[in-house]
């Protein structure tokens, strides 16, 4: 060994050189150097310095440095776990390294003597022992093992002291140990007073427009990032909105490599946050936000950003958005390659698909591309995917995949009982193939409230109200009124959506209550038709007008609702019974509908399809839409909404030389403008015919009981 023939200065110097050439060396390089002698001669000087602090002897400055870039090494060698594909043998080395029992158990002790008495808590090397306290942060191993003490650390007094000296004074090495390494390496806990002094000191620190370069005060902050309640911060939107702005600001300083080191902790963050509460997913939604994840996600420079704002992504952007930036199927795509890649990260991209399949272009990609058996496939090991599942089936295509295609699975569904999500999709394809049966329940009830569980504080706050003005609460089937509780997890959740359509059907009086803001009508809240109801902002302007309306005299509902075509059922006749069709005109008195095509557009011949190319005066695209119907029409339209327009203009370009065509640009941008009109139409005419023709069905409720 070198140590036998060297000095001790000259033998350190030995080591540090060859730490600094392991620092500078590639990957699969240091990889390969790890079963090498000299780890074992750096572990045990490394040891042999710790013993000499603890014991409280002088510390040279070679040696705090030498302390330093083990720290910053084995640090490097914990992130190998994530950037590198490792057998067994490499991740079982790599573990002995930094989850060593010896030297584990003397930064234990060292801890320990730190909590005792702060006699030392001014000495320098705490500096340097920071930061070889913060590479074991890495490994969730070390964390298990530091956890007894990480955890007694967090719960001091001196732990709270040093955090409040933050706010008011310059910060020294203890702080660097007690705020920025012990907070990296211990797990997470629940202490709302703890939570309050950290988000004022991000708001303090980061609420200007110029971030400061003080490298101290973001390692602290890195550990507050570490232990920030989830559970608290969304309900704390001041300093998400102080977080945000630091994550825009470091995307824009491309050459500041030390703010870099935020982007990661911020992005798992977020995704953390909008998997809690959708309303912060839409509170994060902002065009210069998503611009910035989009720039990350065509970047791969970074694997881990890379694959944490994908994921964000998914979480918040809008339905305009998918039609503005035409990434619909990127971005579906992507997530589907990364459940095969990133096996790791499965429940994360699981819960960002969920987010994102509440929106029909992407219903309507994963029906088209034919990825159900993927999800099917992933219900074994993932209930998530149930959820998942369920959002899917309001799509009518693809209840006709599950019903055509996926017998076995239905069946399998049948026998979930006890899962909410399996049921819900069994009863959306019950809902497609059997008529809607009209309500004959007695109305007995007041009221029933149609919220998200997420919004259950304020719900519930809101219900008791309505009791104390003597209101009862039923179900959807015996109330009068159905209170739909308006907020962006209302939105998401699939057990509103159901009730909802079937209040719709029912033709029951819906009240729509704001409970929660930022939401965004868009999704299946299109249905609601908000410009012809009212909207009670409860978060603005209380509960009174609400009490008021429900309290009002209760009127008989008319059979048909407001501008609602009646659509009459096809019924077999036979000698014993005859039906009455028509009600009387003494009961009803319908409004008039605006003239709107009869025919569904997925319903159309070629020949219909080349008269809509000839209204829109759009004479280049007869031939190469000649065979084309309605159906293949919308799925036209639906493509070109979610690629980029130089992909449909390449495509295009491909067509019309195989048929000897020359289209201008000016004709192509015409050609789009009628595709989202087309679109825009069907989803109307969907809406309308859906509901008329059940409520029609409701409207001959009394009559086809009559037998003459």
């Amino acid at each position: 060994m070198a140590s036998s023939i060297l000095s001790s200065t000259s033998y350190l110097t030995y080591l540090n050189d060859y730490v600094h050439i392991l620092l500078k060396c590639t990957d699969q390089s240091l990889i390969a150097r790890l079963n090498e002698n000299y780890m074992n001669e750096i572990q045990n000087q490394l040891h042999l310095i710790l013993i000499q602090w603890y014991n409280e002897q002088h510390i040279d400055k070679s040696f705090a440095v030498f302390i330093e870039n083990i720290g910053y090494l084995y640090r490097r060698i914990a992130f190998l776990n994530q950037r590198c594909n490792l057998n067994e043998k490499q991740l079982e080395r790599i573990e002995n390294i930094l989850c060593n029992s010896k030297i584990n158990q003397l930064m234990i002790s060292i801890i320990e003597s730190l909590l005792e008495s702060n006699q030392r808590h001014q000495d320098p090397f705490l500096r340097y022992l920071s930061i070889l306290i913060d590479s074991f942060s890495i490994m969730k191993s070390s964390k298990t093992m530091f956890n007894e003490i990480t955890q007694r650390v967090l719960k001091s007094d001196f732990y709270k002291q040093y955090l409040m000296e933050i706010l008011s004074s310059e910060i020294q090495p203890i702080h660097l140990i007690f705020i920025g390494a012990m907070n990296q390496l211990a797990f997470p806990i629940e202490n709302s007073t703890l939570n309050g002094l950290y988000s004022q000191i991000l708001i303090k620190f980061y609420k200007q427009k110029s971030i400061s370069m003080n490298l101290d005060l973001h390692y602290c902050t890195l550990g507050i990032l570490s232990q920030l309640d989830i559970f608290y911060l969304t309900k704390d939107y001041s300093c998400v909105s102080v977080l945000q702005s630091l994550f825009i600001k470091i995307a824009f300083k491309q050459t500041d490599e030390t703010l870099k080191s935020f982007l990661l902790p911020l992005l798992t963050l977020f995704n953390s946050l909008c998997i809690q509460s959708k309303t912060i997913a839409c509170y994060l939604n902002t065009d210069e936000f998503v611009d910035i994840l989009l720039s990350y996600v065509t970047n791969r420079k970074n694997s881990q950003i890379h694959l944490y704002s994908c994921l964000l992504l998914g979480h918040i952007i809008s339905e305009n958005q998918l039609i503005q930036y035409r990434i619909s199927y990127k971005l579906t795509m992507k997530l589907l390659e990364l459940l095969v890649s990133e096996k790791k990260q499965i429940e994360n991209i699981l819960s960002s698909l969920l987010s994102l399949t509440i929106h029909e272009q992407i219903q309507f990609l994963i029906a088209q591309t034919y990825q159900l058996r993927n999800f099917i496939q992933l219900t074994e090991q993932y209930s998530i995917v149930y959820e998942i599942m369920w959002k899917l089936s309001f799509h009518s295509d693809i209840i006709e995949q599950l019903i055509e295609r996926h017998e076995d699975f239905l069946k399998h569904l049948s026998t979930l009982t006890d899962l909410p999500a399996a049921q819900g999709i069994l009863e959306n394809i019950q809902r497609k193939q059997t008529p809607h049966l009209p309500n004959t329940n007695p109305i007995t009830f007041d009221y029933t409230l149609v919220s998200s569980l997420k919004d259950h504080d304020f719900v519930q706050t809101f219900e008791s109200n309505l009791q104390k003005h003597h209101l009862h609460p039923g179900t959807i089937d015996n109330s009068r009124y159905v209170i739909l509780c308006i907020s962006e997890d209302s939105k998401h959740d699939c057990t509103c959506q159901t009730l909802v359509r079937q209040t719709l059907v029912d033709c029951k009086k819906l009240l729509l209550c704001i409970v929660q803001k930022p939401y965004r009508i868009d999704d299946w809240f299109n249905l609601l038709d908000l410009q012809e109801r009212k909207l009670f902002n409860l978060v603005e302007t209380g509960m009174q007008k609400v009490l008021i309306e429900i309290q009002k005299e209760c009127h008989p509902l008319p059979v048909i609702v407001k501008r609602t075509r009646i659509v009459t059922p096809t019924f077999e006749r036979n000698s014993q019974t005859t039906f009455t069709l028509s009600p009387s005109p003494q009961l009803l008195s319908v409004e008039v509908l605006p003239k709107v095509p009869a025919k569904r557009i997925q319903n159309w011949t070629n020949r219909e399809v080349l008269k809509w190319v000839d209204n829109n005066h759009l004479n280049g695209f007869n031939k190469i839409l000649t065979l084309y119907d309605g159906r293949s029409l919308l799925a036209l339209a639906h493509i070109s909404r979610m690629n980029a327009p130089h992909t449909i203009i390449n495509h295009l370009r491909n067509d019309c030389r195989k048929q000897g065509l020359r289209i201008t640009f000016v004709e192509f941008v015409r050609f789009q403008a009628a595709l989202d009109e087309l679109l825009r139409l069907e989803q109307t005419l969907r809406r309308r015919q859906s509901v008329s023709t059940l409520v029609s069905r409701y409207a001959f409720k009394s009559k086809i009981k009559q037998k003459t």
